[in-house]
């Protein structure tokens, strides 16, 4: 059912692990900041628990990639990925705009930007260490952006077939 992570990108230096361990041990605390400052910024509603359900979801399993990558090497399997994109198609049957949906990824990255930040003062580690980890985080957003956005399209184009052959119908 699970196909293998993409082949590691790099090999893991010790300060590189400790870093990945370290941000692995705060997931759920990045994870609750991204939502509280979510829903503060008015970018999560709430009172779609289904759909905030989803989102922290996917925040909380690409934190954990992301901790899995500078530990081991390993990327994302393609059904992380397709976890990932389906956050795009729930976003386009909830209404929620890619704006909006774009924000809330930024407001992940920011969150785990500043955990890396943290841990990289904490535990002393080279600024090169850190920046891989800083690169790694900006690039998953914008790859998880761009599957959601993808996915979201997608959606859109679905749906506006069915809503025409509807309006016509009436």
């Amino acid at each position: 059912m699970f196909r293998r992570p993409r082949t590691p990108a790099l090999a893991a230096d010790p300060a590189q692990v400790r870093l990945g361990e370290a941000l692995a041990a705060r997931v759920t605390e990045v994870t609750r900041l991204t939502v509280a400052t979510a829903v503060a910024r008015g970018l999560i509603d709430l009172r779609s628990p289904r759909f905030a359900k989803q989102i922290r979801d996917v925040h909380n399993l690409t934190s954990r990639a992301i901790a899995r990558f500078l530990i081991t090497g390993e990327g994302t399997t393609e059904t992380e990925r397709n976890f990932i994109s389906r956050v795009g198609i729930f976003a386009a049957r909830y209404g929620l705009s890619l704006t909006t949906l774009s924000r809330s990824y930024a407001v992940w990255r920011d969150a785990n930007l500043r955990v890396v930040n943290e841990e990289v003062h904490r535990l002393g580690i080279d600024q090169a260490v850190g920046g891989v980890a800083r690169r790694i985080i900006r690039s998953s957003a914008d790859a998880g952006l761009r599957r959601m956005a993808r996915a979201y399209e997608y959606q859109v184009c679905q749906a506006e077939p069915d809503q025409l052959m509807e309006a016509a119908s009436r």
